[in-house]
């Protein structure tokens, strides 16, 4: 076979606003080129087929995870005018599920992409941010859109539910390491867990969301001006509070403290947390391999440094 459509989005790393951005606070967010999905669309004879790491064989049979991509295939042939047959999708990925870095979103733009590719139809803006939306909303309780928003955008992005999103014009001199525990995320459970810890305790919880406003507005001021030493310490705080509404674990903790230890001007949960990845805010690259090794040693199971000075603004 031979592809005749196909499509590319990377991952996403929160760097501030995790779990804040779904009461309304803002957050920001950076596009993941480290990692990134394929989706690459063939011709054939045949109902239509999917290989995924989660399955592969006709689309029809798939089962619940890939329910949100199978509704969304469905819905842009319906939009392209094609038929429901004669296609194979093959979905590439090195972009880890399940831990926080927009692997869900991710694989939805991608197939969009390559199926309106496929069909030479141009693919707008809106009509993308459209179709991803519908599968985000399958895939999770109540998205935030800070995922889509950002892949899409593949820029440091500032992002509002409600106020919507600005590019930051960053300016960055720094290296960050993400870091894989090996565990998937449970998104789900800790923002219900967080949703009832605000509704038992609103007292307790309504300022740690306001400070992580606060952090969130002061980082954007220091991406903007070079102020690496603040923003460390700003994401620091940022992971302080987040364990105190419960979504860290024991390992995320214990490669935060590993990161710190080693001369890390920062560090800091990312995503939905109680699994997931870390992130670690490095002075250069040299000094990011030494903690990436040692993150590896403490149970990382893989790890990528990430030069902040190739977002493009």
């Amino acid at each position: 076979m031979t592809d005749f459509g196909t499509g590319v989005a990377t991952g996403k790393i929160i760097l501030m606003g995790e779990h804040s951005v779904v009461y309304g606070k803002p957050a920001i967010a950076l596009p993941f080129k480290q990692a990134q999905i394929t989706s690459k669309v063939f011709k054939t004879d045949n109902k239509i087929t999917i290989d995924s790491i989660y399955f592969k064989g006709l689309l029809e049979d798939s089962p619940d995870e890939l329910y949100g991509i199978k509704q969304l295939i469905n819905i842009v042939l319906i939009y392209l005018k094609q038929p429901f047959f004669g296609i194979h999708i093959l979905i590439e990925s090195n972009l880890p599920p399940q831990r926080g870095l927009g692997s869900s979103a991710a694989v939805s733009i991608a197939v969009v992409r390559s199926l309106f590719d496929a069909f030479k139809v141009e693919l707008t803006h809106d009509r993308l941010n459209h179709f991803v939306d519908i599968a985000e909303q399958i895939h999770h309780l109540n998205p935030s859109g800070l995922d889509a928003t950002t892949i899409t955008a593949g820029q440091a992005v500032f992002y509002h539910k409600d106020l919507g999103k600005s590019v930051i014009p960053l300016k960055m001199d720094a290296v960050i390491i993400v870091a894989d525990t090996g565990k998937k995320g449970l998104t789900k459970e800790a923002v219900t867990e967080v949703r009832k810890l605000w509704n038992d305790n609103p007292t307790v919880v309504n300022p740690i969301m306001d400070r992580l406003e606060q952090l969130t507005n002061d980082v954007k001021i220091y991406l903007e001006n070079n102020e690496v030493l603040r923003l460390g310490l700003a994401m620091t705080e940022a992971h302080q509070l987040l364990r105190s509404i419960h979504v860290s674990d024991d390992l995320l903790e214990s490669l935060v403290s590993v990161a710190l230890n080693k001369g890390a001007l920062g560090a800091k949960l990312t995503g939905g947390g109680k699994g997931g990845c870390m992130i670690a805010l490095c002075k250069n690259e040299s000094q990011a391999i030494i903690i990436a090794d040692a993150l590896k040693d403490a149970g990382a199971i893989d790890t990528w440094l990430y030069n902040l000075k190739e977002i493009v603004t």
